[in-house]
């Protein structure tokens, strides 16, 4: 069959790399190769998600994960901050054709638990999908723990996901029934897409939480952190989503000081009349005091606030005894002073 494109549409064209067909034809996925294409024809040296599901008819999280398997093959480059002249977005993630160059790591997310490996995660280089293929046919733990994800994720996983999957199985070194409790996390917060599931295992594999038993003894203070915040939040009638600080900030006054629920709210109250807001810096430092003077009472707590009512002074007695007033007059005796 011979063909040849219109004429009139050789006007409009964009340059398509040509790695894209040698190499990444048959590895590529269809979804992969929509999101491509039209990244390089938006040309914005940017990509936006949701723009591109609204043109490609894909869910936003599965053209960002599709975004993934380009920069992880190096096909595109993130351009770092203030590079060239120009700022990265945190919302967005900078697109331009390049050399293969390996993309920088996620950075962890969650702030409590297990204390983090001091030493910064050198920058990511993930497998490519003949390394996934070679180790799927050669490891029953990693082709059960690829099975089990797209079950538990409720799809099929595509090739950057299994790329990721391998990544920290075998770099990380996380064994898959862990790989596999970050993924029940992350489907259980409502953020089942591999860039959170990545971040929290890296973040799990820098607290050495490599074992079923750390996992779960992890996830059951996560929860109690949450329940804590969630009390308070009830408590105080906050409606917003807590950060990583104030959700510690929580635990070690419900938890560590074992702090009364008047007090809490006593603390609230102060901090909203003189900051207009919530401040958990702010009310850490009132807390603190109270704790290290062991002040349990709210009316006491209250006193080291201005608060408090000042303490009455005892009244003067002024009662009279008559019976007594007549005895001093019967021996009273005038003493007269010459002149």
């Amino acid at each position: 069959m011979k063909y040849a494109i219109r004429p009139d549409l050789l006007g409009d064209i964009f340059a398509v790399p040509a790695a894209v067909v040698d190499r990444h034809i048959r590895l590529a996925g269809s979804a992969q190769l929509k999101v491509l294409l039209w990244a390089l024809r938006a040309a914005r040296g940017s990509f936006d998600p949701d723009a591109c599901a609204a043109a490609i008819g894909l869910p936003a999280a599965d053209c960002a994960d599709a975004m993934q398997y380009w920069e992880q093959t190096g096909v595109l480059l993130p351009l770092e901050e203030g590079a060239a002249g120009t700022e990265q977005s945190t919302a967005e993630t900078s697109v331009t054709a390049a050399a293969p160059a390996a993309p920088a790591a996620i950075p962890p997310a969650e702030a409590s638990g297990s204390e983090r490996r001091t030493t910064p995660r050198p920058r990511a280089v993930k497998p490519q999908m003949k390394e996934v293929i070679a180790r799927q046919k050669g490891s029953p733990d990693f082709a059960y723990l690829l099975d089990t994800a797209s079950a538990r994720l409720g799809k099929p996983i595509s090739h950057g996901e299994m790329e990721t999957l391998l990544y920290l199985y075998d770099t990380a070194g996380l064994p898959a029934e862990v790989v596999l409790m970050v993924i029940e996390y992350a489907v259980a917060m409502g953020k089942a897409n591999m860039r959170y599931i990545e971040k929290v295992a890296l973040d799990w594999a820098d607290r050495e939480i490599d074992t079923i038993g750390k996992a779960e003894e992890h996830l059951c203070r996560l929860e109690r952190r949450r329940q804590a915040w969630e009390a308070f939040a009830t408590l105080c009638g906050i409606g917003q989503s807590p950060t990583a600080a104030q959700q510690d900030a929580v635990e070690r006054w419900t938890t560590d000081w074992s702090m009364p629920e008047p007090l809490l709210r006593l603390a609230y109250n102060y901090c909203m009349e003189k900051t207009g807001k919530f401040n958990s810096s702010y009310m850490d430092k009132v807390l603190e005091r109270w704790h290290g003077e062991g002040i349990t009472d709210e009316a006491q707590a209250a006193e080291t606030l201005g608060g408090g009512k000042p303490k009455k002074k005892p009244a003067r007695d002024t009662s009279f005894d008559l019976d007594e007033y007549e005895k001093m007059l019967r021996t009273y005796t005038p003493v007269y002073k010459k002149e």
